[in-house]
């Protein structure tokens, strides 16, 4: 029997590698002689460029840029493709790795360490970029990103300034001549798992602004600064970012990438399998065991465990879900997915304790699947 052992991360707890592991060492303690094969999935969320690396046997390379709040900080990307491709994650330049976890106000955000490192990496000869979109602390529309890459944004007088959502009123022109010639023939892929648009109800402002630390009053302001930056926008490229499905993903950033750089917009999980070549893993499996810190009704929406329990599903391969958290009452949809969804927790205890017992209650609850595996394959 062969098993694939194909989790997500669970946030702020375990890395998708280290879920892996977990699951393969309580089945292993259960007795069950089958063939475990890891296979550590991501959506373009936190960790994925890692993920990428180790599939693709690349290299990670690290270099300081300015994170959310333009302070010094550490960015780990990759090179694969024999250096000819860099994946890096606006997590690692401008997450909430690089704020430690203290959002203050997205007004004062920036996304341009990820721009830092784009350039850095177009300077020494690279034309092809992966961004994961996942774990943006910032709601900035792009623009720190861009000025990075030589875009400029000049006042009333002609004017460069330096353009923050903050300050966003003071901008009446854009310049992309140093940034059309910066970018010339680069090619970008951009991995995201909302379809969010830039502006309105379900828009970077109003959707992701309070999760960034936005109060009301913040949110409206954004809201005007986007608005304001897609009118501009148009003017100078002749497309809305605004008609951009997935635009607001990152605060903004997935429409910056559409209209300025031409990328093309991608889900996640499903451009994770392809490029991984995953389905060809799965082809040889007879179980599927996949894993996040919580599976519920927003998982339906693209992320990795219900993608690659879909691809089972086609195959005929049951799939076992694993989980931090999922919901008292699943919802049918949900199950569909799964021959078997489970918590990992043994006992009520906060989010906080929980977190901290991820490892533990993973190989638990693998071991006791093992042994049941074990016992209904020797009767």
């Amino acid at each position: 029997m062969v098993i694939l052992i194909a989790p997500n991360s669970f946030k702020n707890s375990l890395m998708a590698d280290e879920v892996a592991d977990a699951i393969e060492i309580g089945l292993k303690q259960s007795g069950l002689k089958s063939k475990f094969k890891k296979f550590p999935i991501g959506d373009g969320g936190d960790y994925t460029s890692h993920l990428i690396c180790k599939h693709l046997k690349g290299e990670m390379k690290s270099m300081q840029v300015e994170g959310a709040y333009l302070r010094k900080t550490q960015a780990n990307f990759a090179l694969i493709h024999r250096g000819k491709t860099a994946v890096i994650e606006v997590a690692e330049t401008s997450g909430f790795k690089s704020i430690n976890n203290k959002v203050k106000n997205p007004l004062d955000s920036s996304t341009k360490g990820l721009g830092q490192v784009i350039r850095s990496q177009i300077e020494s000869g690279i034309k092809n970029f992966i961004i994961c979109l996942g774990g943006s602390a910032t709601v900035d529309g792009g623009i720190g990103m861009l000025q990075a890459l030589g875009l400029e944004f000049k006042d009333k007088s002609d004017q460069k300034i330096q353009a923050m959502p903050g300050n966003f009123d003071e901008v009446e022109k854009i310049d992309c001549s140093n940034f059309e010639e910066l970018v010339k023939g680069c090619k970008f892929t951009v991995l995201c798992d909302v379809d969010n648009k830039l502006l309105g109800k379900k828009g970077a402002a109003e959707v992701f602004g309070p999760q960034k630390g936005a109060k009301a009053a913040d949110v409206e302001q954004l809201e005007s600064f986007l608005s304001k930056f897609d009118k501009l926008s148009k003017k100078v490229l002749g497309k809305s970012m605004n008609s951009i499905q997935g635009g607001g993903a990152a605060g903004g950033l997935g429409a910056a990438f559409a209209v300025y750089l031409k990328a093309d917009l991608q889900h996640g999980a499903s451009y994770f399998c392809e490029l991984t070549k995953f389905d060809q893993e799965l082809k040889e499996a007879d179980l599927l065991i996949t894993a996040e810190g919580s599976i519920d009704q927003q998982s339906l929406d693209g992320k990795a465990p219900i993608t690659v329990a879909e691809k089972a599903k086609k195959l005929h391969i049951p799939c076992i879900g694993l989980a931090g958290r999922i919901p008292l009452e699943i919802p049918q949809k949900l199950q569909e997915y799964f021959s078997l969804l489970l918590p990992i927790a043994n006992q009520p205890e906060s989010l906080e304790e929980s977190m901290k017992h991820s490892k533990a209650n993973l190989i638990r609850t693998a071991g006791q699947i093992g042994k049941f595996i074990y016992r209904k394959s020797n009767n």
